[in-house]
């Protein structure tokens, strides 16, 4: 296997793995319910930031080390254990009635499309020691991540769909989870 072909295959791995927590998270908005047009906006907002993320953790890796890694993924881990607690909550004073979503206009698509990118900033650190052309694997780390977001939202549709009036808070603790692990993630 040749050099290109290794770094093709290190870039696909990590491009799943990244995409993992944002389709996790999609599939905990799919649960709940998203229009398909707010569902296209997330994933391509979500594949922006996987391409902008390992950019800027490149260039922040240089500059400020894995301080500020720490800062912004502690500030993702905030934003996600709110949003998890508030679908649960949520869910329990409804009580079986409609469920809703978190507000996806205007800055509240980019703060969550953000927080699932968070490790894709971390992976920027070290993104030029192990890939020759930047710019095409931070693209393949988009596309992959948006593919991932808009398929989560499509099956968590159809599981919400089936599990009506507890998809709130099975949404609220994929949520919380996420945020546990990225909290953890600090600690280690």
């Amino acid at each position: 296997m040749g050099e290109a072909a290794l770094e093709l295959a290190w870039i696909l791995a990590v491009s799943v793995a990244l995409g993992m927590d944002a389709f996790s998270f999609s599939l905990a908005l799919g649960l709940v319910g998203i229009k398909n047009k707010t569902a296209v906006r997330l994933a391509l907002t979500v594949a922006g930031f996987h391409v902008f993320m390992p950019l800027l953790g490149l260039w922040a890796g240089q500059k400020l080390g894995t301080l500020f890694g720490n800062i912004v993924t502690g500030i993702g881990t905030l934003i996600l254990l709110w949003l998890g607690m508030k679908m649960i909550l949520g869910a329990h004073k409804k009580g079986g009635k409609k469920s809703s979503i978190p507000n996806l206009n205007g800055f509240g698509i980019y703060a969550l499309a953000g927080s699932v990118s968070l490790d894709a900033l971390s992976v920027g650190f070290s993104l030029g020691t192990f890939v020759s052309r930047i710019i095409p694997a931070t693209l393949i780390i988009g596309v992959i991540a948006g593919t991932m977001t808009g398929a989560g939202i499509l099956l968590g549709h159809r599981l919400g769909t089936f599990l009506s009036s507890k998809a709130e808070a099975i949404g609220g603790v994929i949520l919380l989870i996420i945020g546990i692990k990225m909290g953890l993630g600090i600690i280690s």
